[in-house]
């Protein structure tokens, strides 16, 4: 596929440290390590490019000057915007808000699913949301329990199937209009939770629904399962 179905930029967010990953992300940036015989980001660029999307965004701060020396070798005029390590998720996609010039993918840099692009941003911009999140299912592993306030137990579900954020969305440009400096400052993920849960109750964000596989990387555990499931995943 090489359709230009969208002018917006991709912006993936490379920045955060990635300590949970212990030594190797000492020496890299976590979306540079390697599944298979290629590294996170490269995976995510080539599936983008078989999309059709070519403008790519990126907000790095952890171990900066590595990755700028790797975009130079795999990205052609790639826009960068290194802010180092202090500012939080959403703080880091404000800062490049120069780049956010129509509806405009957001994507973890340590996350890899192979999401229908073009299906995503026609069902955000019909939707008219400041803000589409991309969900999956995943399955409690245990029996959950409600109960009253006289301690009486009122529901029980075993291993429920529940929907989680994988770590893409598509914004609009004028999303900020709606949150305040203080969410927008907050540190780590704390800013993008409570921006969520503030445009929800203003009834701004929409969702989409996908069920395909999906890799993170965010432990070692996490990084052991990614490299077994990458030959039958990321193979085109």
């Amino acid at each position: 596929m090489h359709s230009n179905f969208t002018k917006s930029n991709v912006i993936i967010l490379c920045g955060g440290q990635g300590k949970r990953l212990g030594n190797i992300t000492k020496k890299i940036p976590k979306p540079l390590i390697k599944l298979g015989r290629l590294s996170i980001i490269e995976h995510k660029l080539n599936y983008y490019k078989k999309q059709g999307l070519n403008e790519f965004v990126f907000c790095i701060g952890y171990k900066s000057e590595i990755f700028k020396k790797f975009l130079k070798k795999k990205c052609n005029n790639p826009i960068i915007y290194d802010n180092g390590v202090k500012p939080g998720i959403l703080k880091r996609i404000y800062l490049a808000r120069k780049s956010i010039k129509g509806s405009t993918i957001i994507s973890y840099g340590d996350t890899l699913a192979r999401i229908n692009f073009r299906d995503l941003i026609k069902k955000h911009k019909k939707s008219k949301a400041v803000l589409s999140i991309v969900v999956a299912p995943i399955q409690n592993p245990f029996g959950i329990v409600e109960w009253n306030n006289e301690g009486k137990a009122t529901k029980f579900k075993e291993k429920p199937i529940l929907s989680h954020f994988i770590g893409y969305a598509v914004i609009e440009p004028n999303i900020f209009n709606y949150l305040s400096k203080k969410i927008i400052n907050l540190k780590d993920g704390q800013g993008m939770v409570k921006a969520i849960e503030n445009l929800i109750l203003k009834r701004l964000v929409n969702v989409y629904k996908y069920k395909g596989l999906q890799i993170t990387v965010n432990s070692s555990v996490e990084l052991k399962e990614a490299k077994a499931k990458i030959g039958n995943y990321f193979t085109f």
